[in-house]
């Protein structure tokens, strides 16, 4: 019987579990686990054994094992159709296991991605990068003092690690580049539907403000062969904007600044770009950015807005905005809320346009201009 079935029966703490699921918690840890180990990766190809996985990523065979029978609770993975298990023939070479796994044959079971786990895959275009870095220590600890952060309106990240969360990827290399993966993943789709959206013909200069690892900005240098670009971000994260340009041979049209966009923007652009930028940032940084950008920009220069919006409808940007709200102070707006940091700081003529592809989707397009 569930817990709130009868509301006069006797609590059953075992009921109760099945509908809390305190243990939830561990589904993005175990993708990041799975992330890390590469098992998608080795089993891209097609079903393979506990014991071919575990030689294959150089894993403790009955820990793998075990770690697997989690993946498949997360349906990440599922026991290979048509087969029970693996056996001596199937070539298993990994450390003999015990219990549960000598059961479906030495080799241990057989295994096959599902299309969650396929997400995983490091060989194809996938949200490897994205399983890994929101589930680091970078943006999970926090969330530890999420009622801290519920309480005092203050982000949590400085009293977990000393630092604000950007300085953390700073001195974290690893965790940073996992991050610069999740950018680039979700910016492929962004950048194709600005493309479609936006006219660009005739820009000469487009300023990406924080647009590292780039993806973004080479979309719109490609659709606009006679502008060039300039892309400000942190010294950490340059770099990865760096290889992006790099491998599409795009580095002489473009200009790499590292700086600190809440102290100053590059001038002179006629096309400024902030995508999910805003949302990192509480009310006043939002409003200095903008000014900065104000202030950069020549009089008619265009300045273009692609971020989350906050609306009515429940959505994940309802998750998203406590995660700003958790690491970096930052929030999600409506689309009210942009048009008037923007009208506040110099910005005229806002106006949504249509997301091409994504019209219903909880982002907001805006292009102003400098008045």
């Amino acid at each position: 019987m569930a817990a709130t079935d009868d509301p006069g029966a006797a609590f059953s703490p075992l009921s109760a579990l099945q509908e809390l699921q305190p243990f939830q918690w561990s589904a993005g840890l175990v993708a990041r686990g799975m992330a890390e180990l590469r098992i998608a990766d080795a089993l891209g190809a097609g079903p393979r054994t506990t014991g071919q996985v575990a030689d294959a990523i150089g894993a403790h065979r009955p820990s793998l094992e075990r770690f697997l029978r989690v993946c498949e609770l997360h349906r990440l993975i599922a026991p290979a159709a048509g087969a029970a298990g693996g056996g001596a023939a199937e070539g298993a070479t990994g450390t003999g296991g015990t219990g549960a796994e000598g059961a479906a044959g030495e080799g241990g079971r057989r295994w096959e991605l599902t299309p969650a786990g396929e997400l995983l895959r490091s060989d194809v275009p996938s949200l490897r990068g994205f399983a890994i870095a929101v589930n680091a220590p970078g943006m999970t600890r926090p969330w530890e003092l999420v009622a801290d952060v519920v309480r005092t309106g203050r982000p949590a990240t400085r009293t977990v690690w000393g630092v604000d969360h950007w300085e953390y990827y700073a001195e974290h290399p690893d965790e940073a580049r996992s991050y610069a993966e999740t950018c680039a993943s979700l910016s492929v789709e962004a950048a194709e539907a600005l493309v479609a959206s936006c006219s660009l013909a005739g820009e000469r200069e487009i300023v990406d403000v924080g647009g590292s690892p780039g993806t973004v900005l080479a979309r719109l240098l490609r659709a606009e062969p006679g502008a060039r670009g300039v892309l400000l971000d942190l010294p950490w994260a340059v770099g990865f904007a760096r290889e992006t340009f790099e491998a599409q041979g795009l580095t002489g049209r473009v200009e790499l600044v590292a700086g600190d966009f809440r102290q100053e923007v590059p001038a002179g652009g006629s096309l400024y770009l902030l995508k999910n930028v805003l949302c990192d940032l509480d009310d006043e940084a939002a409003a200095q950015l903008l000014a900065h950008c104000a202030k950069a920009a020549p009089a008619g220069g265009r300045l273009l807005l692609l971020d989350w919006e906050y609306t009515d409808h429940s959505s994940h940007v309802h998750a998203n905005d406590v995660e700003f709200m958790v690491l970096t102070g930052g929030r999600a707006r409506t689309e009210e809320e942009y048009r008037r940091l923007l009208a506040e700081a110099g910005f005229t003529s806002s106006r949504r346009l249509p997301l091409v592809g994504h019209e219903r989707a909880p982002i907001a397009l805006i292009e102003s201009v400098r008045a």
